[in-house]
């Protein structure tokens, strides 16, 4: 199973208000919508919800500016490449906390390279800031929100203060009830773990 799929894509559109077209999965395996541009087909997770952006009246979601637009953009493609396959436990603690990731080389005629990266990608990126690309909500925010709603759901309390930041971005994020839709509220509340 994938997060990134008609169900997200339809209540993207919803809370855009703009009819998404019809929506179905590609013999590629994604996302694609037939009618949403006159007399075209698109393919492609984030091709499909840069257009939904386009055509609502929320144009400003994409960002107001050249930057966070760019920002916007990568992390919708993060979206696709990382935290759409969150569903299962692997990637899940990666993409909300830490990965290491190791490169070696030992021939050392072409490349003699060794490094680590530690990353805590989002719950490092949302430790400075409200939002996934500053302090404005984008179209980043709303889709990731829809993505991760299962894997926050599935949560206990102690991982929800595992990742803290992540866990208060989140809570911020669902008490827009038009983003919410019929989404079900997740409580937050950690007080009890520390009873």
């Amino acid at each position: 199973m994938v997060l990134c799929n008609v169900k997200c894509v339809e209540n993207i559109s919803k809370y855009l208000n703009v009819a998404p077209g019809k929506l179905y999965v590609s013999k590629n395996n994604v996302v694609a919508a037939k009618d949403l541009l006159e007399k075209e087909s698109l393919e492609g997770f984030s091709t499909i919800v840069q257009t939904l952006v386009k055509l609502s009246k929320f144009s400003n979601i994409l960002g107001k500016d050249a930057v966070t637009q760019a920002l916007t953009r990568q992390w919708l493609e993060y979206v696709v490449l990382n935290v759409n396959y969150a569903d299962n436990l692997k990637n899940v603690k990666r993409i909300l906390k830490v990965f290491q990731f190791r490169l070696d080389n030992p021939n050392q005629n072409v490349i003699n390279m060794s490094f680590t990266l530690y990353s805590q990608e989002l719950n490092l990126i949302l430790r400075k800031s409200t939002y996934i690309t500053g302090t404005e909500k984008t179209v980043a925010d709303v889709v990731l929100y829809y993505a991760l709603h299962s894997i926050m759901q599935g949560l206990t309390h102690q991982e929800k203060a595992e990742y803290v930041n992540v866990s208060r971005w989140f809570d911020n994020i669902q008490q827009d009830e038009k983003l919410r839709q019929e989404l079900e509220l997740i409580n937050f509340n950690l007080l009890n773990l520390y009873l």
